[in-house]
């Protein structure tokens, strides 16, 4: 015998309030600025360092959105470090989320010696 489920009632699902809700534009504008502030034009590739730097860049940009504001957002950033040597390569990610209130930011930094790619999720918690 089959289980059935009924779907809940919207009513009962919390919305976060316009001024609350994630915001691409300011999440991307602090991905840049980390981006900007740890690695610079300057910046060589070192494979070694690539991990530690990549902890560094997720927790800063991480705290940075925390000041923002989401309250009852979960936060994921993920990044992506390469050497820059002429080669080819895409970056994609799924995410099972409700468009209503959910969303992302990426941002790609380039420079002559590497590329960082990072996105940062905000998942709604009701």
């Amino acid at each position: 015998m089959a289980a059935e489920y009924a779907a809940a009632p919207r009513e009962a699902f919390t919305m976060p309030r316009p001024e609350a809700r994630f915001s691409v534009p300011a999440v991307e504008r602090v991905i840049r600025e980390v981006c900007e502030d740890m690695i610079g034009p300057e910046r060589t590739y070192v494979f070694e360092e690539a991990q530690p730097l990549i902890k560094d860049l997720c927790a800063e940009i991480q705290q940075r959105t925390v000041r923002l504001g989401y309250e009852r957002y979960k936060l994921v950033t993920h990044a992506t470090v390469t050497e820059a040597a002429n080669q080819g390569m895409r970056v994609g990610s799924r995410c099972l989320w409700d468009p209503d209130t959910d969303n992302y930011a990426s941002y790609t930094y380039s420079s002559e010696y590497m590329h960082v790619t990072i996105a940062v999720f905000g998942v709604y918690w009701e």
